[in-house]
């Protein structure tokens, strides 16, 4: 199912309530993610699109190849270029309406064409707000937020569909990866869209890294088996990202127990600093500070990151980063100040070569009051199966 009209609708509003704000020009948004953003389009055709937003008007770009797969967004006309000039860009002077101002995407053009784009459109101004788009993508919207609670639902429903009727029913003769691809294939099955990314089902030793071989051979699934399973789903033009611990038979070995431990603590310190007016930075450096003082230099991974959009990885991203860090004038993903509607993920990991991992994975809201977890209705603890 495409992302909803109104989902479409409501990007392009806050985009063109950005531009009457702040700078009462056009908006060119060449990046193809960004593009796939605002329009619910697939990937395989995001390259061949750009978008103009003006504060009162929006076009869909694209020629003549992908005409009849223009998306029908009220409000948004579509524009077929190519045909009068071979750089195309010139033809875009006609939609600026005789703006001499051109606000920028900042990624996704070509050098040579950024140069030479004031020229060839008719601008004395090409501004360059630093991940301008990006940055209006972390702060969810109304009915956005409502699509990521129901989404969460479904990720929760599908969970507990494993391990209360499939893990049951095939335990005895299925492996790790025949629940993987079951896992995998539960969103098609329930009228859902797809995964959000490909699925990690990963048991014992080969849960030691935080992005184990999905290409490894299938392992059976035998009785004091330790799984990482981490997963998500994307659905009407959002998606979630949630992970669990899953205990075939008896109890967490003394190893695990420990892991866990840790990473109770390290989530709990990580959750408390994901509030209005922390920089991300703050939740990645309580990870990465926690770690240093059992003895562990490097870093696993960062302590969490944007989820919750059009993409299951977007900005803020909550890795540690040292003090007095020059940004250059290039927002740093980590130095972004987290605000109410930014959707994050805190899953602080605990790995141990050899012998296995603990993580789990929360969906966290920040509030105006502080945070709110999408996910509580999925205990934390372990699964014994």
């Amino acid at each position: 199912m495409p992302a909803p009209t109104d989902l479409l609708v409501e990007r392009f509003s806050r985009v063109q309530t950005l531009l009457r704000n702040e700078w009462n020009a056009p908006l060119l948004v060449t990046d193809p993610a960004n593009v796939g953003w605002l329009s619910g389009i697939p990937a395989d055709f995001q390259k061949d699109a750009h978008i103009m937003i003006t504060p009162d008007e929006a076009f869909f770009i694209t020629d003549g190849r992908y005409e009849n797969r223009i998306p029908d967004i009220p409000g948004v006309k579509s524009f077929i270029w190519g045909a009068s000039h071979p750089h195309r860009y010139p033809e875009l002077k006609e939609l600026l309406g005789g703006s001499k101002s051109l606000v920028l995407d900042t990624r996704g053009l070509a050098l040579d064409i950024y140069i030479a784009l004031p020229k060839m459109v008719g601008v004395k101004e090409l501004m360059v707000p630093s991940g301008l788009v990006d940055c209006l993508r972390m702060i969810k919207g109304d009915l956005e937020l409502k699509l990521i609670r129901e989404a969460v639902g479904l990720t929760i429903r599908q969970f507990r569909y494993m391990l209360e009727e499939w893990l049951p029913a095939n335990r005895d003769h299925a492996t790790d990866m025949d629940l993987r691809e079951a896992l995998d294939e539960w969103p098609l099955q329930h009228g859902v869209d797809g995964t959000s990314f490909e699925s990690i089902v990963a048991m014992d030793s080969d849960a030691d890294t935080p992005h184990p071989d999905m290409t490894r051979p299938a392992r059976p699934l035998k009785e004091g088996t330790i799984m990482l399973v981490d997963w998500g789903i994307t659905n009407k033009g959002v998606s979630t990202d949630l992970t669990r611990m899953v205990v075939l038979g008896g109890r967490l070995p003394e190893a695990h127990e420990r892991m866990k431990r840790l990473q109770e603590a390290w989530m709990a310190a990580v959750i408390e600093r994901i509030k209005p007016g922390k920089y991300a930075h703050e939740a990645g450096n309580a990870y990465w500070e926690l770690l240093k003082a059992e003895g562990i230099d490097k870093p696993f991974h960062g302590a969490g990151h944007g989820t919750g959009g059009a993409y299951v990885h977007e900005l803020p991203v909550l890795s540690g980063m040292k003090p007095g860090v020059e940004d250059f004038g290039v927002t740093l993903r980590q130095g972004i100040v987290l605000e109410p509607g930014m959707v994050v993920t805190s899953e602080p990991g605990m790995y141990e070569r050899g012998v296995g991992a603990y993580r789990t994975e929360n969906m966290v809201l920040v509030t105006s009051e502080g945070n709110e977890i999408l996910d509580s209705a999925l205990s934390l603890e372990p699964f014994y199966i």
